[in-house]
């Protein structure tokens, strides 16, 4: 009988924070309600609506700072703060090894979460995908337009 391989657990920020002047703020706030006034005017209060959440929703992400969430690896799946997924969820795994700040990015088999990316800083990427590789297909690593947003807004 072999024994399981130990754990791989580390921790992580949700987001690396950046402090926003008050100006900024101001100016997400101004387009926000610049564009709900225009929508209004073309009779779309569906828009204005989404428009002024839209905005707060960012507002509120970019001045809260960044949670920490623990990080497991084990042979049941991955753990993100207690929450498991198992192996048979998970369709696909890459790693993106920007020298600065190398990510796993975990392609998941979900509506609401359909990527997962979990910074890598203070582990090894290479032990990573050495024990990933064992249940999950490795694929190439695409840039997303979803994440080029949310870093540009620092979310």
């Amino acid at each position: 009988m072999t024994q399981p391989e130990p754990a791989i657990s580390w921790s992580v920020l949700t987001h690396e924070h950046t402090e926003r002047s008050a100006d900024w703020y101001w100016t997400l706030g101004v387009l926000a309600v610049a564009g709900a006034i225009a929508a209004v005017f073309f009779s779309n209060i569906l828009l204005a609506c989404i428009l002024i959440i839209g905005a707060g929703s960012i507002g509120f992400l970019a001045a809260r700072g960044p949670r920490e969430h623990m990080v497991r690896i084990d042979e049941r799946g991955i753990s993100v703060d207690g929450t498991l997924y198992p192996y048979g969820s998970i369709h696909s795994f890459s790693i993106a090894e920007e020298p600065h700040k190398p990510e796993l990015i975990l392609t998941v088999k979900s509506f609401l979460t359909p990527r997962i990316l979990l910074s890598l800083e203070g582990t090894s990427p290479e032990t990573i995908r050495s024990r990933l590789e064992q249940y999950i297909e490795e694929t190439e690593a695409e840039a997303r337009l979803s994440d080029s947003l949310a870093e540009i807004f620092g979310l």
